[in-house]
């Protein structure tokens, strides 16, 4: 299964372009994250955390993760709970490409946290 990768950086604070579509088992079925406002706590960014956050995120058919289940962890839980509750609060998929009976759908996605400003 291919990985997703979504970047939160720190001078921006949101995940950085992404349309790709993600890779699904049935190639009928590839939801792309069009909305993905991604948050970057202050007090990671000023200690210097970074990391990948590594997520299976189940998405809805109205395009909404139901939840994110933490895969494999950055190293700092406060960066992991950001990622999943980013996924779930903030972000939305295009679904218009899967047909109802392939949804929900869970994809291993990656949220890349790099710290350049502190």
């Amino acid at each position: 299964m291919k990985t997703l990768f979504v970047s939160a950086l720190a001078t921006l604070a949101v995940a950085t372009a992404l349309h790709a579509p993600i890779a699904a088992a049935d190639a009928t079925c590839k939801p792309s994250l069009v909305q993905k406002e991604t948050s970057f706590p202050l007090s990671s960014q000023i200690r210097g955390q970074e990391g990948t956050v590594y997520m299976n995120v189940t998405i809805d058919e109205n395009g909404r993760a139901q939840h994110a289940d933490l895969h494999r962890s950055s190293g700092y839980r406060k960066l992991d709970r950001a990622a999943a509750r980013s996924a779930v609060e903030n972000w939305v998929f295009d679904v218009s490409a899967c047909e109802r009976k392939d949804l929900p759908v869970t994809h291993v996605v990656a949220v890349e946290y790099h710290n350049d400003s502190y």
